[in-house]
């Protein structure tokens, strides 16, 4: 048995799924863009700051204290229809990689700082086996409390990659890992054949060190079939 390990977003989805679903979320509960734009400034002043990604991953989730989790996950299905219909959702070639891994057997897992309600409908949209993010703490009555059993960035990526492997008996020779930024190192280092999209400098530096796939930044479908026309990404902080 093998796996293959995908980070989520700007790995497999062109965006950070938890903001671009943010502003879905409070648009839909009437907000004219001021409420997001003042957590999402507020969010970037702190990493701007120097806040560890863990603190800020924290405190993005305390914007959801008091909503029903069965709300937020029929939220996140719209959220994703929609984004999936402007057309620019997706790296073609993470999204093959990913099919192909499946196609051959192995099992395809996505590691994200996000969390089910944005994840899964991705996860069902290009085919993956499981999702491993992070989760929300709930009260009796399934209401957010506003914080998380723990962020799944950085270290606790690795973390769960070496228990998944645990769980199921998977050598770590039979591994694959897909990422876009720094804090995925940990899962990185991790796996037998690494892979990367984007230019992030700690990448770019660990790439260089061994045999790393450099994935394109084409622009696809949820098969992996590229587009023959120039899209733009949005940028959403």
């Amino acid at each position: 048995m093998s796996v293959a390990f995908f980070d989520v977003d700007e790995t497999l989805i062109t965006v950070k799924s938890m903001f671009t679903f943010l502003r879905f979320w409070l648009a839909e509960n009437g907000d004219d863009g001021s409420e997001y734009a003042r957590v999402a400034d507020d969010l970037k002043a702190r990493a701007e700051a120097g806040a560890p990604r863990e603190e800020i991953n924290r405190e993005y989730y305390r914007t959801y204290r008091g909503v029903e989790y069965a709300a937020l996950v029929a939220a996140g299905q719209r959220w994703f229809d929609e984004f999936a219909a402007e057309g620019a959702a997706f790296y073609a070639e993470a999204v093959r990689a990913l099919r192909a891994h499946r196609e051959s057997g192995a099992r395809t897992v996505l590691l994200s700082g996000s969390f089910a309600p944005a994840i899964a409908p991705v996860a069902a949209a290009v085919g993956a086996d499981h999702i491993i993010a992070t989760e929300p703490l709930v009260d009796a009555d399934g209401v957010l409390t506003g914080e998380v059993l723990e962020p799944m960035i950085g270290a606790a990526k690795g973390e769960a990659v070496v228990e998944y492997l645990r769980e199921h008996g998977i050598s770590a020779d039979d591994t694959w890992g897909y990422g876009d930024h720094g804090t995925d190192l940990p899962f990185l280092w991790l796996v037998a054949h690494p892979a990367y999209r984007g230019a992030d400098p700690k990448l770019v530096a660990a790439a260089r060190s061994g045999t790393w796939r450099h994935l394109s930044d084409r622009l696809g479908d949820a098969n992996g079939n590229e587009f023959s026309d120039e899209r733009k990404v949005a940028s959403v902080w």
